[in-house]
């Protein structure tokens, strides 16, 4: 009796799960089917009709990766009478925030501003956690990676940066391996990976190089590269075969690099022009339209082996059960168009193609399909971010 008694209230359990699963089902299909989503996307956008819904709605919150977005906040509300409450958070915590909102029930974003697009892709638009939606004007003047499976608003990297006023000739380096030179043991600064996803993406991109690396290598050091006996000891621990790429960033580790946590206070300690004997360091390429004259001056390095930049997609996204979805797509076709000024500058790539072709000129530097680059590569980063964690806590 007791058996049956226990088996029983498994059994009504697992069928209490099940209703609640239906129960979440058929109260996602309502809202899409409300919101105009997914499967139930219209085969034209009517966008007086998603304007005057917007109104109605009122506001419109977004979780941002940028603080830029508070730009927007007043011109927004003029032109349409729609607030835009914004939450100023890395990609990683934005997303570690919804997904237990969303698990809690608590359906308060709408759009999700994020370049971790690792994640988006392999847990949050599988898992029917994010919904994508491109504005009908926009299809045209994009790639078609940049409207499916995400909509890319924009390219960001990550570069290495000098100081060209102590350095008016040419940069003081010209080779990812010049970080591993005695002459710049603790003068290098590097964003965490361990407190930032988007970092932590950027070494693992170069990681995913290791053939490029080890050509680098004999190109700057004139032979090829024998790996450290340090470097074989940690990799055979960890079950993974040792490369020049890893050798690399053992070699870095070791030459006391400073991990700074914010990208902008990495740009000012390189740029500051009062300073003696400047570092060098990684931070966010649009980091440059900081420089002013007489107080700071940091430019990239653009012929560097064996790549100059780490890019990366931003995505605009509408959050699964968003409470104003329509003023969620307003704010997202805003911020391809008009809103779009907050990026607009060099270093940011806008991903429509006429506003990327005018940067060029606007701002000079190289074109985006001109820049030396490695685009982060979303499965890849996904199915080694556990190595890659290991292998650096254990090197560092």
């Amino acid at each position: 009796m007791k058996g049956k008694y226990v088996l029983a209230i498994v059994i009504s359990f697992f069928i209490l799960l099940a209703g609640q699963a239906l129960a979440a089902d058929k109260a996602q299909t309502t809202w899409l089917k409300t919101a105009g989503l997914g499967e139930y996307t219209p085969a034209t956008q009517d966008w007086k009709a998603i304007e005057k819904a917007a109104k109605k709605e009122g506001k419109v919150v977004i979780y941002s990766l940028s603080s830029r977005i508070f730009n927007l906040q007043e011109e927004f509300k003029k032109k349409y009478g729609i607030e835009i409450v914004a939450f100023d958070l890395s990609s990683g915590i934005q997303l570690e925030r919804f997904r237990r909102e969303h698990k809690a029930g608590r359906y308060t974003v709408d759009v999700l501003f994020n370049r971790d697009i690792p994640v988006i892709l392999n847990e949050f638009l599988p898992k029917k956690l994010v919904w994508n939606f491109v504005p009908a004007n926009m299809a045209p003047l994009l790639d078609a990676d940049e409207k499916q499976p995400i909509l890319i608003q924009r390219w960001s990297s990550r570069v290495v940066f000098y100081n060209q006023t102590l350095n008016p000739d040419k940069p003081p380096v010209n080779s990812l391996w010049d970080l591993t030179r005695k002459e710049w043991e603790g003068k290098v600064l590097l964003p965490d990976p361990l407190t930032s996803a988007e970092d932590a993406n950027m070494f693992q991109t170069i990681l995913q190089h290791p053939a490029e690396m080890a050509a680098s290598y004999r190109k700057e050091f004139g032979n090829a590269i024998v790996i450290s006996d340090e470097l074989k000891e940690v990799t055979k621990d960890l079950g993974i075969e040792p490369d020049a790429a890893k050798e690399w960033l053992h070699r870095v580790l070791k030459n006391k690099p400073i991990f700074i946590g914010s990208t902008t206070t990495v740009f000012k300690n390189i740029g500051d022009v009062k300073q003696k004997n400047p570092p060098v360091g990684i931070t966010t390429y649009s980091k440059i339209r900081s420089n002013k004259e007489g107080v700071l001056n940091a430019q990239p390095v653009f012929d560097l082996e064996p790549v100059a930049a780490v890019s990366s997609a931003v995505t605009l996204l509408i959050a699964d059960r968003a409470p104003h979805p329509n003023a969620a797509k307003l704010l997202i076709r805003y911020m391809m168009e008009d809103g779009f000024k907050p990026w607009d500058v060099q270093g940011d790539y806008a991903a429509r193609s006429d506003v990327m072709a005018e940067q060029v000129s606007k701002y000079g530097g190289p074109s985006f399909q001109d820049l030396s680059k490695w685009i982060v590569d979303p499965d890849y980063i996904n199915d080694t971010k556990y190595e890659f964690l290991q292998l650096f806590i254990n090197l560092r």
